[in-house]
């Protein structure tokens, strides 16, 4: 039916395909179209994948990403490759988020973008087994709550393998827990059977990973031995004390005998024809007197518990002893030299300790003439430097000493036509350092006068 008569007529509408042309036939440019979007997809970490985008315009136009609303540079690791982003190797923290192809028209400033893609990463990460529960080791005890945890993470969520000493464990195990999400293996009561080495093993999608470090758990058994107190060796002089210290631990109360290193046992009723001065006190302390030679050797402390082998720990006890030093030969220095003489320290237990003295008083660590270490040092040598020094050594055995003579010879001891020594024509001068020299110094001073009176002619 027609409209009715004196009424405004109705706009009349368009075909759809005249409104999709009339932008051709106004001379409008067609838009910028996505052929090929970057799609969201899996990818495994460290390996490579490509985010496609490809672009068809009327026009030239630039193409480039967005991660996060960011541009993304190109660098060695993530790179554009034509219109496309390119990945030689996907990092699951530094690609994760929304890529983005943008393509613009720098001259129309037309710009359209495509959709929003990510990765889903794939990845796992070894880690360590620590212990979570308690806070330290030092807080393990018997019949408590102990927890460990695998530090090995990835995505998707791995499955975790939990091994005591290499060997897997059961989930179906009564005298532990294991949690997969949490990671944890938990024993409620932990007891001196759970001691071992723990690891633990998981797998994904993307692959498998062992812990990088794994975790000894140590509970000790209250009725096993444990040592409180080890003896150490001892060195005495003859005749003098000796004492050895040994304590162990347990519930209930552990024994504790001593025995000489010939396997004889030592008691305050029976005590060996050897032993006859020793005696072990209620702490467990063995207490020597009057040693002698026959007493040196190895004694042994042994613990037992009421369960679990003995614990047995061995000191020694050794006989001071010092032997004697060698004797020094005579020695002549030139004046102004600077000179050196060694003491050999004698073989001794323990080890003896050594000094020099001159004129019956200690010489110093510093100055013309000092000690260093076990040498006598002069910096420079002088005539009043001749005479007798002693080296000592001492330790618990006793002391021994010996005596060097030391004589400095200068240019007035050659000859000038003055006064002789009978056996030396020339020498005028005899030992300064101490009279009566005996015949080795008085070669050694001949010996001296041949070779620097010889250079002054």
């Amino acid at each position: 039916m027609g409209a009715a008569r004196g009424s405004p007529a109705t706009p009349r509408r368009l075909p759809l395909l005249s409104v999709l042309l009339l932008p051709l036939l106004g001379g409008a440019q067609a838009a910028i179209v996505f052929i090929k979007e970057p799609s969201s997809q899996d990818a495994l970490q460290g390996r490579r994948a490509l985010l496609r985008c490809e672009v068809e315009a009327p026009g030239p136009v630039h193409v480039y990403w967005l991660l996060d609303g960011a541009p993304v540079q190109d660098t060695e690791r993530r790179f554009a490759q034509g219109s496309s982003l390119s990945f030689a190797a996907v990092d699951r923290l530094q690609d994760s988020g929304s890529f983005q192809c943008v393509a613009r028209d720098d001259i129309t400033g037309e710009e359209a973008r495509s959709a929003n893609a990510s990765f889903n990463i794939k990845w796992i990460e070894a880690g360590p087994v620590v212990l979570k529960h308690p806070a330290s080791e030092a807080e393990i005890q018997p019949q408590t709550q102990v927890t460990l945890r695998c530090h090995i993470d990835g995505h998707p969520r791995p499955a975790y393998q939990w091994f005591r000493d290499g060997t897997p464990l059961s989930d179906g195990q009564s005298n532990h827990t294991v949690s997969s999400k949490e990671r944890n293996l938990t024993f409620r009561p932990a007891g001196p059977e759970h001691s071992g080495l723990y690891s633990c093993c998981a797998h994904n999608a993307f692959g498998q990973a062992c812990s990088s470090q794994n975790f000894t758990l140590s509970i000790a058994d209250e009725s096993f031995a444990k040592v409180v107190l080890a003896p150490q060796d001892v060195v005495v002089a003859r005749n003098e004390e000796a004492m050895f210290h040994c304590q162990f631990s347990a519930q209930p109360p552990p024994s504790l005998q001593w025995v000489f290193e010939d396997e004889t046992p030592i008691t305050n009723r029976s005590r060996p024809p050897h032993l006859r001065r020793a005696t072990v006190f209620v702490n467990g302390s063995l207490l020597l007197t009057q040693v002698r030679p026959r007493n040196a050797g190895v004694y042994r402390c042994i613990g037992q518990g009421q369960r679990g082998p003995p614990v047995i720990l061995e000191a020694t006890l050794h006989l001071a002893e010092i032997e004697d030093m060698p004797l020094f030969e005579p020695r002549v220095f030139t004046a102004g030299s600077k000179e050196h003489v060694a003491c050999l320290p004698p073989k001794g237990l323990p080890e003896p300790s050594v000094w020099w003295e001159h004129a019956g008083v200690r010489l110093p660590t510093h100055g013309r003439v000092y000690q260093k270490g076990h040498e006598l040092v002069f910096a420079s040598t002088t005539e009043s430097d001749a005479g007798v020094y002693t080296c000592h050594a001492t330790n618990l055995a006793g002391q021994r000493r010996q005596d060097v003579n030391i004589t400095v010879a200068s240019e007035h001891l050659c000859p000038e036509g003055g006064g002789e020594v009978e056996g030396s024509p020339g020498l005028g001068v005899m030992d300064r350092g101490f009279p009566g020299a005996h015949l080795r110094h008085f070669q050694l001073l001949l010996a001296w006068e041949s070779v620097n009176c010889g250079e002054l002619e």
